[in-house]
């Protein structure tokens, strides 16, 4: 299903990319975990422009789940250049097409799931990662790009926020998000010893804090706050409030990772997020957009006397871009409007996907 913002979110990145954009053209992407927020925009782009290529694309996504008529890509089940393969990535699968370009999106991504099966979550990054590098070096490819993350930083030390892609890193390897973090952190092992010993082109996508229509309403804090505001016309929040977040609209998100994949380097880091001064919002920042943006009777309950207890207490959770803004991108949407587009989204579509 695909919502006039989100129609209108496409447009503008096509209308960015459109010469870069010919570079598809006759290629066959195999893109895993679909019919996630980030890849589904990244989908949407390329079905959007193929209708202008001589010779289409062709897209294989690949979700460990069937797509069907209530799925985000719903609308692309009967498009002639769009495969859907119900697979899991992490065990052994064929495809008879010739692959180009991979994009490994697939990955438990929420905290909820980290929690309910910590071994799946290790499982499917790590045994995931490596099927598709495996897949890459015995069937070159012209690029593999991995949706790696940021929280790979842990609870980074203040000296090194926001954090570059040469930051090593303050996480703890036994906490109850290690199991998501270690096995993060090893799939871009992988990615670089196939890089290194099969010159498999890998590109590292460190991604932080995504939001935007078509998101689902598990777990994170926007989609959680939203989903209150709406439904009880309280936004609680556990403790103060305190805690610094920047998030990053999903059409900036997708125009970042087409940077990457048109003019970034083989064997390289990224960083993908918004690092501009003013989008560093507390959580009780977010919480009062939030009400804002549903409406003026929201109220906004923060917990001054709470002791602060987090399953996976990170301070400032923010990254810095200096080594994407020199492939000439930069952020557009700020946090009000883009929650604003959300809450478009949401009343249009009635709900989450």
């Amino acid at each position: 299903m695909i919502s006039k913002i989100i129609e209108e979110d496409i447009s503008e990145i096509v209308s960015e990319f459109e010469n870069e954009l010919t570079r598809f053209e006759g290629k066959t992407i195999l893109i895993t975990g679909g019919s996630g927020l980030i890849p589904s925009y990244i989908i949407d782009t390329i079905a959007k422009f193929n209708k202008r290529l001589n010779k289409p694309c062709k897209m294989i996504i690949m979700n460990k789940n069937p797509v069907n008529e209530s799925s985000r890509l719903s609308h692309l089940i009967n498009n002639e250049n769009t495969i859907f393969l119900t697979q899991d990535v992490g065990k052994k699968f064929d495809i008879p097409w010739k692959v180009n370009i991979i994009i490994h999106a697939a990955s438990r991504a929420n905290p909820s799931a980290f929690l309910q099966d910590p071994i799946d979550t290790i499982d499917a990054n790590v045994n995931g990662t490596r099927n598709l590098l495996e897949y890459a070096r015995e069937n070159p490819v012209e690029q593999f790009i991995f949706f790696s993350s940021a929280e790979i930083y842990g609870n980074p030390v203040k000296e090194f926020i926001p954090c570059p892609e040469t930051y090593t890193g303050n996480a703890d390897c036994i906490n109850t998000w290690a199991c998501y973090i270690e096995s993060k952190k090893f799939s871009e092992t992988l990615c670089m010893t196939y890089f290194r010993k099969y010159n498999v082109p890998v590109k590292i996508l460190r991604i932080l804090l995504i939001y935007g229509p078509g998101m689902r309403n598990d777990g994170k804090v926007v989609s959680d706050f939203l989903d209150r505001a709406i439904k009880t016309g309280e936004i609680t929040i556990r403790d103060k409030g305190e805690a610094l977040r920047s998030f990053c609209y999903i059409s900036d998100t997708a125009k970042a990772i087409f940077k990457i994949i048109f003019n970034g380097n083989n064997g390289e880091v990224y960083n993908i997020g918004n690092d501009i001064e003013t989008e560093n919002v507390s959580i009780l920042q977010l919480a009062n957009l939030i009400a804002k943006t549903v409406g003026e009777d929201i109220k906004v309950k923060p917990n001054p006397d709470a002791v602060k207890k987090q399953i996976y207490g990170v301070d400032n959770r923010r990254v810095n871009i200096s080594k994407l803004r020199s492939l000439g991108f930069e952020p557009k949407v700020s946090l009000e409007e883009g929650l604003e587009r959300l809450k478009k989204h949401y009343d249009e579509v009635g709900g989450w996907y």
